[in-house]
């Protein structure tokens, strides 16, 4: 069997988890170099490996969303709440940032949305040395989902602004 066989099969059996660099590079085996060059030449229908932080998924291409997204549809809505996507943004911008600091930040209680995220595997625990308190930051999942291959990747405050500029600017000419 080939090793692009079988890092294919590996990441399809690990589904929206992925497998780091290191776990392929341990179970294949193959080296690093190796690995990014067979990655990188991958071709399959309706196929690609895309890597976001360390990690690598098997995921399919933009054409197989109509057929996707018909699936998709029959499934019941998962999307998240406004304050789950402020605590969401908090914690990504922040991390690691403990309950207490989300909630004075916020001004009301966080249980519910930091309850959400995690049974979603958006965020995830991070004990800190010498600190009662977990703490919270994003996962691989969070990455994936949002595609970003780092937190690098997030939008900044001055992107913020100017996106909210620019909307603004389009408002007023439509209300026109």
């Amino acid at each position: 069997m080939e090793k692009m066989e079988i890092i294919e099969g590996l990441l399809y059996i690990a589904g929206d988890a992925g497998l780091s660099e290191e776990q392929l590079i341990m179970h294949v085996p193959i080296t690093k170099a190796h690995l990014e060059k067979v990655v990188g030449e991958y071709s399959r229908p309706n196929l690609t490996i895309q890597r976001h932080g360390d990690r690598y998924f098997l995921q399919t291409t933009p054409e197989m969303e109509k057929y996707i997204q018909r699936i998709l549809n029959d499934r019941p809505s998962q999307k998240l709440s406004q304050a789950s996507l402020e605590v969401l943004s908090i914690i990504a911008y922040n991390q690691p940032v403990s309950r207490g600091d989300i909630e004075m930040m916020r001004g009301v209680a966080s249980d519910g949305p930091v309850s959400t995220l995690l049974g979603k595997g958006l965020i995830a625990k991070k004990n800190m040395h010498d600190e009662r308190a977990a703490h919270f930051v994003t996962t691989g999942h969070f990455l994936q989902l949002f595609g970003l291959e780092s937190l690098e990747a997030l939008p900044t405050q001055k992107d913020i602004l100017e996106q909210e500029e620019m909307d603004l600017f389009f408002e007023s000419i439509e209300e026109e």
